[in-house]
């Protein structure tokens, strides 16, 4: 007989926000900021839009809307722009790239930006469970 865990569905939930909203926040949103704070903008023009207005963008997803995530704050709504933006990672910035990092050669790949766009689709449609600052302010 298997162990069966109740509230699978908010374990979930909570595992992949913490997850994935801890790595997309502290592993590429903050060195994002950083860039941005120290004025070393280096980020690519895209869209007619300057490099520095897609860096604020991407700070917005990456750093400020992960964290959101993490903690199960408007988790549907703060997906949203982190699944935009490795959308246009995946499949505009890495377009000729390779799918999987194995075969860059030590280049860029899609594999990345492919990973967290599925991990956040799913915090999107399983939204922040009963672990969360919505469940919180939901009892209230």
């Amino acid at each position: 007989m298997g162990i069966f865990i109740k509230n699978e569905k908010d374990l979930a939930a909570l595992v992949l926000r913490v997850g994935f909203g801890f790595f997309m926040a502290f592993g590429h949103g903050l060195g994002k900021l950083q860039m941005l704070l120290s004025g070393n903008v280096a980020f690519p023009a895209l869209f007619g839009v300057s490099p520095t207005i897609n860096l604020i963008l991407a700070i917005f997803a990456e750093f400020l809307a992960a964290i959101l995530v993490i903690v199960g704050l408007k988790t549907r709504l703060a997906s949203v722009p982190i699944i935009f933006t490795m959308g246009v990672a995946a499949f505009v910035v890495h377009f000729s790239d390779p799918l999987f990092m194995a075969s860059a050669a030590g280049g860029g790949s899609k594999e990345m930006a492919l990973l967290f766009l599925l991990g956040f689709l799913g915090t999107f449609f399983l939204n922040s469970g009963k672990y969360s600052l919505d469940a919180m302010i939901s009892k209230k």
